[in-house]
């Protein structure tokens, strides 16, 4: 299947490492342009670069934190010197802290919210209206699933990543009008590396109906469906990728 998104600006936030920097190597082989966001991972970041710039499209770096409106909209500036305008914005940015509610000192929860629900808003009130005024976009938010589900140790940025849900299906129905598909993925646990002691492993497996987590791939095939035009009359919508641990409707 021909995804037609060659020569689209896909700007994937979070791109460094991991979950994003799999959804831009996947986007760039389809003959994507790719403007890759960081915050902190700057080695990372320059290193997928170079793999990017293997498959020939052309690639911008930009640095900010999506918390500040400020950040967000010099890396629109900085975007519109070195590639033009977007086309599709992957949202994989996101700050969670592991732990209990009464663990947290009051206002420590703030950065979490400032990451997870502000940041999607400021991406979207900066780069929305360009993508209005021409008449087509895509804007794709990945969250865990805990955000549907309820995690005890996700507590915040669950909270926040749930206000995401129903914020992108708000503007599903704002941009819809312009041609603009608006759409979260929810995903379970992905295998980026992490050391887990073999119990806990066997636990975890146990939560899944599918018997193994999911891998980069898993992530990146969907996620090219949903920034391709075949995915045209699929708007504010949940996508959950997660080995069948919930199975919500």
């Amino acid at each position: 299947m021909d995804l037609n998104i060659n020569g689209r600006n896909i700007l994937v936030t979070g791109a460094a490492k991991g979950i994003g920097r799999g959804i831009a190597l996947a986007a760039a082989n389809e003959g994507a342009n790719i403007v890759l966001h960081y915050q902190s991972s700057k080695k990372e970041a320059l290193e997928t670069v170079k793999e990017i710039e293997r498959h020939g499209v052309q690639v911008v770096l930009v640095k900010g934190d999506l918390a500040s409106i400020d950040d967000v909209q010099n890396m629109k500036k900085d975007i519109s010197q070195g590639i033009g305008e977007i086309d599709a914005i992957v949202n994989n940015a996101g700050f969670a802290q592991y732990k209990s509610f009464f663990k947290y000192q009051p206002g420590e929860w703030k950065r979490e919210i400032d990451v997870c629900l502000l940041g999607v808003m400021n991406l979207a009130h900066t780069f929305i209206p360009d993508m209005m005024e021409k008449k087509g976009g895509k804007f794709i938010n990945i969250i865990g699933d805990s955000a549907r589900t309820g995690d005890r140790n996700f507590i915040i940025s669950a909270a926040a990543r749930s206000g995401t849900i129903s914020f992108l299906k708000s503007l599903a129905q704002e941009a819809g009008r312009n041609n603009i598909q608006c759409n979260t993925v929810a995903l379970g646990l992905i295998d980026q590396g992490q050391s887990f002691d073999p119990d806990v492993l066997e636990k975890i497996m146990k939560q899944y109906p599918l018997k193994r987590l999911g891998n980069i791939d898993d992530i990146s095939g969907s996620i090219l469906f949903l920034l391709s035009p075949w995915s045209d009359w699929i708007t504010g919508q949940v996508l959950s990728i997660n080995g069948g641990h919930s199975m919500l409707g």
